[in-house]
């Protein structure tokens, strides 16, 4: 056998591995994906035959589906609600816990992170128990100390829904963002600090323009990805608003205020006497191009911001 023919037959090994993982994709993500864009194009309930119908879903999405709008400006409302405050937040924690103040740093570390690592589920029903209008915590704690005269319905007013899911997001994920600005400052060199202070600069000087400047791109990626993640947010406002305890049992919460594009595909799709595959299908796919689209942008714009500096 020529040394050739050898090394062609060494080289089918690498791709006999491989294949497995390219077939499983194949059956259990990509044919999933190509049969969900077809039946986007479909008016399929299910139940009967699958009816082409083109962009029709789409059209009716973008041009008369006031519901879907809502549901994406709740997103928005969300961000601008939390977002803005875990940066902050995150940011003078990460700075407490990374100074001379703090000696068991791991502990706060993992106490902050736990929080993450509860699952929706669970945070549902916890901020669900704590708002709950007739035996909840928050109602029974502002009633014993003289603050309000009646309880509060938390869950019933669209406001105040709003601001309970924005809480509820924060909460969740304020130890997510502490824990990559613990690792961005413990990046920074001790030199440059110390540099800082020869020169007399003081401790607020120091956080303000030494810290955060170099904190820059975890901050451009912290808020890329919470984006994306407020765009795929349903399992803590769905429970919340569940009926779970004594809270509001309709869809989005009162008014729509609590409604996101993957609770409507939800509700479009398995929700009601008709089902509504293609529409809940079209509903998935225009939010995946908003998530597309911003996932884009982001790219380039964190690239342009790291060529600059």
């Amino acid at each position: 056998m020529s040394k050739t023919s050898a090394l062609k037959g060494k080289n089918k090994w690498p791709y006999l591995f491989i294949t497995p993982y390219f077939l499983s994709y194949g059956v259990l993500s990509l044919f999933p994906i190509l049969f969900t864009l077809y039946i986007s194009l479909t008016d399929w309930d299910l139940y009967g035959n699958r009816h082409f119908i083109g962009l029709d879903n789409f059209k009716q999405l973008f041009l008369h589906d006031s519901f879907f709008w809502k549901s994406m400006l709740n997103v928005f409302l969300f961000l601008a609600g939390y977002l803005p405050a875990l940066v902050l937040f995150g940011m003078l924690i990460a700075s407490l816990i990374e100074s001379r103040l703090i000696r068991r740093k791991t502990i706060f570390r993992l106490s902050f992170f736990s929080a993450y690592m509860t699952t929706p589920v669970a945070v549902g029903i916890i901020f669900s128990l704590l708002f709950d209008w007739q035996g909840g915590f928050i109602n029974n704690l502002l009633t014993e100390m003289g603050w309000i005269d009646s309880k509060i319905n938390w869950l019933g007013s669209p406001d105040s829904a709003r601001w309970i899911v924005i809480l509820m997001i924060f909460w969740k994920n304020l130890g997510y963002f502490v824990m990559f600005y613990t690792a961005g400052m413990a990046g920074i060199e001790a030199s440059i600090y110390e540099a800082a202070v020869i020169d007399g600069a003081s401790s607020k000087d120091v956080f303000f323009r030494i810290t955060m400047p170099l904190l820059k791109p975890i901050n451009m990626f912290l808020i890329i990805t919470s984006i994306i993640s407020g765009l795929q947010l349903v399992e803590e406002p769905m429970l919340l608003f569940s009926g779970w305890a004594s809270g509001s049992s309709m869809v989005g919460g009162p008014e729509g205020s609590a409604f996101t594009p993957i609770w409507y595909m939800f509700d479009a799709s398995f929700n009601g006497s008709a089902f509504k595959y293609g529409k809940g299908a079209a509903i998935a796919y225009s939010t995946f191009l908003f998530i597309a689209l911003f996932s884009v942008f982001g790219m380039k714009w964190m690239n342009r911001r790291g060529e600059e500096q």
